[in-house]
């Protein structure tokens, strides 16, 4: 298997050729992320009677006055954290609203396998264009069922301890690549193969995500000081590139009986014509 600084050489350099194509899909995402926490921001949002009784209190502190600025920020604080909390627990919408949020996440991950279908074309040889997108959207309800059954799975191991559930993810990290690859393949064949090719090789894809952590960081700190993300922009096409660049890398290496032929997208390329022959002597006619 290639090193890390080798597959993300390589995710580099797809992006690089297809941008337009990886930028128009990342831009997507982080849209529909956005909406999808919508929910969970509208429902921690006080009211406008909340929001009365907040200004009533500050007015009430400030006109008092203290015997210090210290104690006066201390008592302003609190009047704010009340509020605050209030305005999640009061809410009688709160639990719908966070309902909503997490189904509208779980779209949003159903629209991550459209970055892993783009990633498999650019990394097989192919030239994706950006309603490559949505080509495996088509069986949304596939990639909904898959994505269920794996988080299920996941947050059951999840009740022994964390780990476990870390462990889960990573062995079930390779179906998406799996049904891609084989449009008929069942989702818990896919979860079964994803674990048989994972064997031995969980560590180091865990290697290879924790590698991006300052890409998480930079991202996450982006978010919340902007409305969109722009760093996202460039980072989730590269981390789908050189996720793909792993599982290409651990096909070679772990070949398990019952999986799809790999590189599926790749792009046959025409056969090299034939050097022309050199100039032969002219042959002497029979006498």
């Amino acid at each position: 298997m290639r090193t890390r600084v080798e597959m993300k050489l390589v995710a580099k350099q797809n992006f690089a050729r297809f941008s337009s194509a990886f930028i128009g899909a990342a831009a997507l995402l982080i849209l529909a992320s956005f909406i999808a926490s919508l929910p969970t921001y509208i429902s921690s949002m006080p009211s406008s009677q909340q929001v009365q009784d907040m200004m009533t209190k500050t007015s009430e502190v400030l006109s008092k006055g203290t015997s210090s600025n210290t104690s006066s920020i201390t008592q302003l604080l609190d009047v704010w954290s009340q509020t605050g909390a209030s305005s999640t627990t009061s809410s009688s919408t709160f639990t719908l609203l966070l309902c909503l949020s997490l189904l509208l996440l779980l779209g949003v991950m159903v629209l991550q396998v459209g970055m892993s279908h783009l990633a498999l074309v650019a990394s097989s040889g192919g030239s994706p264009k950006f309603k490559d997108f949505f080509a495996p959207l088509k069986h949304f309800g596939r990639w909904l069922g898959l994505w269920l059954w794996m988080l299920i799975r996941v947050y059951l191991w999840m009740f022994l301890f964390i780990i476990p559930g870390i462990i889960a993810a990573l062995r079930y990290s390779q179906a998406v690549y799996l049904m891609l690859e084989d449009p008929e393949m069942g989702i818990n064949k896919a979860l079964k193969l994803s674990g048989e090719l994972m064997r031995g090789y969980k560590w180091q894809l865990f290697v290879l995500d924790v590698s991006f952590i300052l890409w998480y960081l930079l991202a996450g700190f982006v978010s919340w000081l902007f409305t969109f993300n722009f760093v996202g922009l460039y980072f989730i096409p590269y981390l789908a590139l050189t996720q793909v660049q792993f599982y290409y890398d651990l096909r070679r290496e772990h070949p398990i009986e019952g999986l799809p032929p790999t590189m599926a997208f790749a792009v046959e390329m025409p056969a090299a014509s034939q050097p022309p022959l050199p100039p032969q002597p002219p042959t002497n006619p029979p006498v």
